[in-house]
């Protein structure tokens, strides 16, 4: 099978083409850093480049993953420039409705999009009333909303917080001094592993699943419990994020932290048993081993 990747440089990116399995011949875009991936065809692409042939690159595969999303510093910019891959996206969806070879899609995107849940389990069925980072990225998804309802053509994964080494871990828990508790830490934290995302959207890729689908997690928890986790293994202290600390940081991300998201992978509560929290453990003292 013939995939193409936007954003194989990217943290998820890199995951996927570490993971592909031998069957699919993979070609990975990157924009501005070329990666050395070796075992796979690599293209550049800025694939929010108005000018793009989006029918003549389509045409070439069979499944088209988007693992790319075009970040930024501040709310104004994150909202103009998924504004521009909107656009770009709706160039996709059109093309691959009129191509010939009618690949199938699948997109990544977060959980935020269901904005703040409490105590209530989050379904794929479920409407989405994005929150935090997701308010901007929604903007971009739409196109594959839109393709959905239209085709069965197209998987949406809405990933929760994806672990591994590079990622928001790294910044929110490892590099800091200590270790936050965001205010109560009473929100539900769900996680999934890098690794176990990319064999997720291979499976989802080989067997053409579509609709709003949810990876299976590694473990779901308290971000309190998931606080303690940290600490169990890089002896740090703890130290509470109240209302005050809170309103110092970027409004998105803000609402990002503080989004309570129990996100159901149609797992039961496997997700929550203790050897799910040891597959934790174990993630974060492998993340750790490389970090230190």
């Amino acid at each position: 099978m013939r995939v193409l990747l936007l954003g194989a440089s990217g943290f998820i990116g890199r995951s996927l083409v570490s993971k592909v399995p031998a069957n699919i011949e993979l070609t990975g875009t990157y924009n501005t850093n070329k990666p050395d991936f070796g075992k796979i065809n690599i293209e550049q692409l800025d694939y929010l480049d108005a000018n793009i042939d989006w029918l003549q690159i389509v045409e070439k595969y069979q499944c088209i993953i988007v693992a790319a999303r075009a970040n930024a510093g501040t709310e104004t910019v994150r909202e103009k420039i998924s504004k521009r891959a909107q656009s770009a996206f709706e160039q996709l969806t059109k093309a691959v409705i009129e191509s010939k070879s009618k690949p199938f899609i699948v997109a990544l995107n977060g959980s935020l999009s269901y904005g703040h849940r409490a105590e209530e389990p989050v379904k794929t069925g479920d409407k989405i009333n994005p929150t935090g980072f997701a308010r901007s990225y929604a903007i971009a998804e739409k196109p594959f909303r839109d393709f959905l309802a239209l085709t069965n053509k197209i998987a949406i994964i809405r990933a929760p917080w994806v672990i591994g080494p590079g990622s928001w871990f790294y910044q929110m828990y490892l590099e800091p001094d200590k270790i936050p508790i965001i205010g109560q830490g009473k929100q539900w934290v769900s996680v999934v592993s890098v690794e176990g995302l990319a064999e997720f959207v291979w499976q989802v890729v080989e067997s053409q699943r579509n609709g709003i689908l949810h990876p299976k997690l590694i473990y779901r928890c308290r971000q309190k419990e998931f606080a303690s986790l940290v600490k169990e293994v890089t002896k740090k202290q703890t130290h509470k994020l109240g209302r005050f600390k809170l309103m110092w940081m970027e409004k998105q991300m803000r609402e990002s932290v503080l989004a309570s998201i129990k996100l159901d992978d149609g797992m039961g509560n496997q997700s929550e048993n203790q050897t799910s929290k040891m597959n934790l453990k174990s993630a974060i003292e492998e993340i750790y081993s490389g970090f230190s």
